[in-house]
């Protein structure tokens, strides 16, 4: 399998975007190509949740990579685009080093427990050419969370680290397509992920045919999936999480 990567050089910078995501899934748009808006009103999440970017220096980002063929792990995808926005964070904003950086299964970043980055892949197919569209919306620099959304929070605070987006960049285009390449190529990365996979060891609960289930969250196979036991032993795997899928503590 190849995939097509993203080049520095195909960068569109725009002031004010809809969707970032929507606009790069348009044919005029070769594989290779990325977006970083200053603004986006329709921001999208998964499952047709809305994203809102929030701060001083918000980070609204998509990218177009293509591949030759699906993937046999789909998943792996998204959870290996967190680990290098995970690496970009911990190299551009020396501040975050010092907070406990968490990779949400199988999308966001949280440090110190507030969500401050989500992650959203769509994939598009035309004969036997895969799109993957990647998008990044990362709250950079703030101070002010607005209360209806207690658990935001900002990469940083800090004044000192203020005004890095484009080092940010700088650093998170060669980090991607460093992912993209270890999912062809089959590195694995999942050891990462798990020492830095938020409520591991912890107990989770979620809604099943409209029962509660209880279980411990034990970490992410090679494959990308979720995996949890429960209390008599037996073994759940997830590959995609439950609507209200937490943590009991």
């Amino acid at each position: 399998m190849s995939f097509q990567l993203l080049d520095p050089e195909k960068g569109i910078y725009l002031s004010e975007a809809g969707s970032t995501n929507t606009i790069l899934k348009g044919k005029e748009f070769p594989p290779g190509s990325w977006i970083l808006a200053d603004f986006q009103s329709s921001g999208r999440g998964r499952k047709g949740k809305t994203w809102s970017i929030l701060g001083d220096e918000p980070f609204i980002f998509s990218g177009k990579f293509s591949s030759d063929s699906n993937l046999s792990s789909p998943g792996l995808f998204s959870l290996y685009v967190g680990v290098a926005v995970a690496k970009a964070i911990l190299s551009v904003y020396p501040s975050a080093s010092k907070k406990d950086l968490r990779i949400k299964w199988p999308n966001d970043i949280y440090l110190n427990g507030k969500k401050v980055c989500g992650i959203l892949i769509e994939t598009e197919k035309e004969g036997e050419v895969w799109d993957w569209i990647l998008g990044i919306g990362a709250n950079l620099y703030g101070t002010e969370i607005p209360d209806y959304l207690s658990d935001a929070g900002f990469i940083t605070g800090d004044q000192n680290e203020k005004g890095r987006r484009a080092r940010f960049l700088e650093t998170l285009l060669p980090l991607l397509n460093d992912a993209v390449l270890a999912i062809s190529d089959g590195e694995k990365r999942i050891e990462f992920i798990n020492e830095k996979l938020l409520w591991k060891g912890e107990t989770i609960a979620w809604t099943e045919s409209g029962e509660q289930k209880i279980a411990t969250l034990l970490g992410v196979n090679e494959e990308g999936k979720l995996l949890a036991r429960t209390s008599v032993g037996n073994m759940v795997e997830f590959i995609d999480s439950p609507e209200d899928f937490r943590s009991l503590g």
